[in-house]
């Protein structure tokens, strides 16, 4: 199970983002946050953590894993 990380926001940004989650029919706040960015960085969920060069792929929860905070 991948861990999670807590950001946090204005109730103004909060409820705009419950509209959204709703209109866009997103089961959960990090479906809708995960499909904004993909329309924003024009990549898509299943480039996520791919390097070319490198010619390795992780999943997103590898990628958390290797990257997590240390602290």
């Amino acid at each position: 199970m991948s861990r999670t990380k807590t950001i946090a926001v204005t109730e103004d940004v909060w409820d705009r983002l419950r509209q959204m989650m709703r209109r866009d029919g997103s089961k959960s706040m990090n479906e809708l946050l995960s499909k904004l960015m993909e329309r924003g960085t024009g990549i898509p969920q299943s480039k996520f953590g791919a390097h070319k060069r490198m010619k390795l792929r992780f999943t997103q929860e590898e990628h958390e894993e290797i990257t997590a905070d240390r602290h």
